[in-house]
C-alpha cells in the first residue's frame, strides 16, 4: 500500500518524532523514505551563523545553509535508519517549504507526507500560518501531522 513516504525535517523535535514514527513505517511496508529539508530564502538565524563559525564555514548565507541542510539530512537519514527504515533517500531543495514540500511529494509519487508541527496555538497558527497547514490544506496525498 504505500510505497513512498515523505518526511520533511527541519530538526525540531516534531520534525524527529515524525522521522520516528515514519521510519517506522516504512520499515513495515518495506516502503522507501524519502527525507526533504527545504532551504527558506531568509535572513541567516544567529544559531546557524554560529553552528557556520564553530564549522569553519565561511562564504555566502547559502553556503551556510546548504551545509546546515546537509547536516540535517545527515542526523535524520541516521535516525531513521535506527528506527527500521530499509531504504532512504534524501533531498535538499530551495525555496518556500510548503511549495518545495508539495513539489517533491508529487515528483516522486509520495502515497504519505509525514510533518512535524510547531504548535504555534490557534491564533498565532492563524495570523502567521505554518507549513504543516498549508501543506495539508494544498494536498492532494494523505498528510500525517506529528504533534
Amino acid at each position: 500500500m504505500l510505497k513512498n513516504i515523505l518526511v520533511a525535517t527541519d530538526a525540531s523535535p516534531a520534525s524527529n518524532r515524525a522521522i520516528d514514527l515514519a521510519a517506522d513505517m516504512a520499515g513495515k511496508y518495506d516502503a522507501t523514505l524519502h527525507l526533504l529539508y527545504a532551504v527558506r530564502e531568509m535572513q541567516l538565524p544567529p544559531e546557524l551563523k554560529k553552528m557556520a563559525e564553530v564549522e569553519k564555514i565561511a562564504g555566502a548565507r547559502s553556503d551556510v545553509m546548504e551545509f546546515v541542510g546537509r547536516k540535517i539530512l545527515g542526523d535524520a537519514e541516521a535516525r531513521a535508519l535506527k528506527k527500521g527504515a530499509g531504504k532512504v533517500k534524501t533531498a535538499l531543495e530551495h525555496g518556500d517549504p510548503a511549495t518545495v514540500i508539495l513539489r517533491y511529494a508529487k515528483r516522486r509519487k509520495a502515497d504519505l507526507v509525514v510533518l512535524g508541527t510547531r504548535g504555534l496555538g490557534k491564533v498565532k497558527g492563524v495570523l502567521m500560518g505554518s507549513v504543516s497547514r498549508k501543506v495539508t490544506n494544498l494536498s492532494e496525498i494523505n498528510c500525517l501531522i506529528i504533534h
